[in-house]
């Protein structure tokens, strides 16, 4: 019997050794795996608030986005768009929510001529805008990757996330509902509302990290989201260091 064990435990040795000798001395395994380009719009966006609405009669209520920042070189420059544009149509699909406007970006691809409808000053504006390809996206570091097992978005979803870094707000889309961050001083303040605009939660966050007063099935969401804008105001995702993984060099065989 003792024989029998002993065998098991040198063919098992020998077959862990050889699976990892594939994976060090084949390069192709390695290579990263090719993804479609993404297109882009070069510019960022925020909820415009009631303030800039009351303004914009025609502007359906809870419909469209306020440009925050243009790319530089980016295709709504080239387009002629500007700060503080309101754009509340891409083609013929009005601009409801975050994750809409993300499946209409999927859709597309870079080359593509789309048209946006909007208000300048109050005065209905469209323009033409010959879609670019998104820059590369940095390698997240590993609390992100946390953080979009949660929220997911862009490559990993359909859902997106908005940070607003002027206005220290967050925002995350989905389905179930839509979330908004807003950070006051040193306060979070939190609105979840859900899929048909009914008021879930309102109200500030407990500066000890505590979640009793939202809704459990939110409760990871806001935490992310949180962490998420805590990272994007004070700078502070720092890498954490990765263990180096155990490589086997290729075993020579004797003749």
């Amino acid at each position: 019997m003792r024989r029998f064990w002993a065998i098991c435990f040198l063919l098992g040795r020998a077959f862990l050794l050889a699976e990892d000798t594939v994976v060090a001395s084949d390069p192709h395994l390695n290579l990263p795996v090719p993804q479609a380009p993404r297109a882009w719009l070069g510019l960022e966006v925020t909820r415009p608030d009631e303030a800039i609405t009351v303004h914009l009669p025609a502007l359906p209520q809870g419909v469209g986005f306020m440009i925050r920042s243009i790319n530089k070189g980016g295709p709504a420059e080239a387009a002629g768009l500007r700060n503080y544009d309101v754009l509340w149509k891409m083609g013929d699909q009005m601009l409801v929510n975050e994750g809409q406007l993300a499946v209409l970006l999927r859709l597309a691809k870079p080359g593509d001529e789309i048209s946006l409808s909007g208000f300048r000053a109050g005065r209905p504006i469209q323009v033409k805008l010959k879609l670019g390809e998104a820059p590369a996206i940095p390698a997240p570091f590993p609390s992100d990757l946390v953080d979009s097992a949660v929220l997911p978005g862009g490559d990993n979803g359909v859902p997106m996330r908005i940070y607003n870094i002027s206005e220290k707000i967050a925002s995350y889309a989905t389905d179930d509902g839509h979330i908004e961050i807003r950070r006051e001083g040193e306060v979070f303040m939190a609105k979840i509302v859900g899929p048909k605009d009914e008021l879930i939660f309102e109200g500030e966050l407990p500066g000890d990290g505590s979640l009793d007063s939202i809704p459990e099935i939110w409760k990871r969401r806001v935490h992310a989201l949180r962490r998420g804008l805590t990272h994007a105001l004070d700078g502070s995702m720092v890498p954490i260091r990765q263990p180096r993984p155990r490589v086997v060099p290729p075993t020579s065989v004797k003749p």
